[in-house]
Formats: C-alpha cells, sequence, structure tokens
C-alpha cells in the first residue's frame, strides 16, 4: 500500500485518525489511548490491529507507539488538517486569487496564516482594505513593505527609520523612468532602505501585524487583503520579506544600471 492510500486509509475512519493524532507527542499506554479516543473499546482495538498490520503502530509492553511510516503519515495528515482550517476560514478568498505566485516553499508553510481575517471593500466602503493598510502602516514605529504597485497614500504612511524597510517592484521603478512628466524621488526615504526585484504579490509585516496582497486569477490588483495577528502568521510573512530581500537589488544599484 502506498503513502497515499495509507493516508486515505486513516483519514476515512475517524477513530483511527484520531488514534494516530493521539500517538503523535508519543507513545501511550493502552489505557491512556482509550481514555483519549472518544470511541468503544471494541473499535478502538479493531482500528489498532487494523494500523499495525499496515506498520502504521506498534505495540509495545506497556502500550502504543507510532513507527517511522506511522509518523510521516501522521505529519502529512496534519498539514492536511491545517490546510482545511485555512480554507475554512474563507474559502472563497483562495478560489479567487492565485496562490501560485508565491515561492512554492511559502505555500506550503501558508496555513501558519492561522487565525486571519480577509478585508474586502464593501459597496458602502470601497476603500476600507486601503485605509486598513494605511492606518496600521502608519502607527507601526518600523516595519517592512512588499510593495508591487505604486500608491501615494502607501508611500506616505511607510516609516522612515532604520529599521524599516521597502521592496519595490521593478515594474514600479520602470514604470517611472519611463514616464518624463514623473519624478523619481530618490529622497523620499532618508533613513529606509529601499531595494528593488520583481514581485507580484504585496506584503507589510510589523511587530504585531501581517498583511498579505495575492493578485487574483485573472492577473487584475485586487483589494482584498489577508490580515493577520499571530505569531505564526507573523513569523511566515518575516521569513518571505527576508526570501525577497536577500535577493533584491539596493535600488541606488538598480537606477545605475537602468
Amino acid at each position: 500500500m502506498g503513502v497515499e492510500s495509507l493516508i486515505q486509509y486513516v483519514r476515512t475512519s475517524s477513530v483511527r485518525t484520531d488514534i494516530i493524532g493521539s500517538l503523535c507527542p508519543g507513545a501511550m499506554a493502552t489505557n491512556e489511548l482509550l481514555s483519549a479516543v472518544a470511541a468503544s473499546e471494541s473499535a478502538i482495538y479493531d482500528a489498532l490491529s487494523n494500523l499495525e498490520g499496515r506498520g502504521l503502530v506498534t505495540s509495545m509492553d506497556d502500550g502504543w507507539r507510532l513507527t517511522g511510516t506511522g509518523r510521516l503519515v501522521a505529519d502529512t495528515i496534519h498539514r492536511q488538517q491545517r490546510l482545511e482550517e485555512l480554507f475554512a476560514v474563507d474559502l472563497q478568498y483562495w478560489e479567487s486569487h492565485d496562490t501560485s505566485e508565491l515561492p512554492q516553499p511559502f505555500r506550503c508553510r501558508l496555513p501558519e496564516l492561522d487565525d486571519y481575517t480577509v478585508i474586502r471593500g464593501t459597496q458602502t466602503d470601497i476603500n476600507r482594505p486601503v485605509r486598513e493598510v494605511v492606518t496600521r502602516v502608519e502607527s507601526a514605529s518600523s516595519c517592512d513593505v512588499v510593495s508591487p504597485v505604486y500608491h501615494p497614500e502607501y508611500e506616505a504612511a511607510m516609516p522612515d527609520n532604520a529599521d524599516s524597510r521597502l521592496i519595490v517592484s521593478c515594474a514600479v521603478i520602470d514604470e517611472m523612468l519611463g514616464k518624463e512628466s514623473v519624478s523619481l524621488d530618490m529622497n523620499r526615504y532618508e533613513e529606509t532602505t529601499v531595494r528593488v526585484t520583481p514581485v507580484p504579490y504585496a506584503l507589510a509585516v510589523a511587530d504585531d501585524w501581517m498583511i498579505l496582497t495575492l493578485p487574483e486569477l485573472d492577473g487584475a490588483w485586487p483589494s482584498a487583503k489577508i490580515v493577520s495577528e499571530t505569531d505564526g502568521a507573523i513569523s511566515w510573512a518575516r521569513d518571505l520579506f527576508t526570501h525577497l530581500w536577500e535577493d533584491a537589488t539596493p535600488i541606488e544599484t538598480y537606477l545605475a544600471d537602468h
């Protein structure tokens, strides 16, 4: 039986799934397992026998533990459950936005966004998403921002200090350079460091919040924004910003080459 079949086998039974989940932290005595799983003793013993027969758990003198295969299956099921929890908050958002623009390792970590809110404009308050970003950025003592499009309100809200960093899309700089009517203000930020890189999504992260904006599937730039204040989401956003920052070009170097 292949790994996918093993995962499906476990997940088609709530008893088997609960047993695998209960054993994730470590080995358990049989009586502890019987108390931890909400099922009859006969159902639990039957499930344990079947799981052992498929090489997912093994019995010991004083209880049960996961095998190496069982551990990998348990980890995969945990990731699937986290992903299902991500979708459950706002499935419509994920159906209409292009997650493929994110680097693959960070797509896999999207469940770390955890408890998030999608901020959308309404007919009576179409600028709500923009106001959400501006309010948070203005109130932050410092933050890291990724901007794939030019927005004057975002530019004005960006803190100017040595602890803040800004990544601007190449498309934004190239557009400004190509317009005679637009003057690129190199002195806009005295202390905030600015770098340039191709990037199709927006990101902002401070000490106590993060905001993510993904493009829609049709390529249109959306107004809906994901906002989270959980430690996991902030860590995910900081890691993504660092990933982009390390490969980005200092704006002075980019302009000298163009």
